[in-house]
């Protein structure tokens, strides 16, 4: 990396990819897990040589063992009303492929896209769409509140719920992130998921 591209390379958003290769997540996301932590990471980089990341967490001297998970805790969430559908819109293939194994456990059908256009296109084959589950940052030139906002023209609008890897106060600052909108960060558990999608689902629609 370039010094250029050092002193910038934690910065939400930030990308050297070309568009559709990369949404500046990783590092970003990685930075924010390490100050949370109150850790610390560094980048040791030189053109044309490699690059070297180093993460530094804190050791816990509290010696204090994690509780063992209850039997039945991964599914004490609420479950899907009938015939409840959810349109998912995800360009990483593995990211979708197991937030539609959540919510089809969950008893949602699922309709999948991996971008805007695709997904605008599945709604309006679909019969139903309740709510649209959709990425922020997105391939070809469509991001999730385009799609969002692309939707809630349409005859029958569905609910909606944002997934990213950032916090709610950094999309709102960088104003892509309605008011009232629903969100949920990515790494996401399976009960966190399910709940997220029923709290939308019940809830009031955000401000367009």
């Amino acid at each position: 990396m370039s010094p250029v591209v050092i002193e910038r390379a934690f910065e939400p958003f930030f990308t050297t990819k070309d568009i559709g290769k990369g949404s500046g997540l990783g590092l970003s996301m990685v930075y924010g897990f390490a100050k949370q932590s109150g850790g610390h990471i560094k980048i040791d980089s030189e053109v044309g040589h490699g690059t070297t990341v180093r993460l530094y967490l804190r050791r816990d001297l509290s010696g204090t063992a994690l509780a063992p998970a209850q039997s039945g805790s991964a599914d004490a969430a609420p479950r899907a009303k009938p015939s409840e559908t959810i349109l998912l819109v995800e360009d990483d293939a593995e990211v979708r492929a197991l937030a539609t194994n959540i919510l089809a456990d969950f008893g949602y059908t699922v309709i999948e896209a991996a971008d805007g256009p695709a997904a605008i296109a599945a709604f309006d084959r679909a019969a139903r769409v309740d709510l649209l589950l959709t990425d922020m940052i997105l391939p070809k030139g469509m991001a999730g509140n385009a799609i969002a906002d692309a939707l809630r023209r349409k005859a029958r609008p569905p609910k909606v719920l944002y997934m990213s890897g950032y916090s709610a106060n950094v999309i709102a600052r960088n104003g892509v992130l309605e008011e009232g909108a629903n969100l949920i960060g990515k790494p996401f558990r399976r009960t966190e998921l399910a709940r997220a999608v029923r709290a939308a689902l019940d809830g009031p629609r955000a401000n367009p």
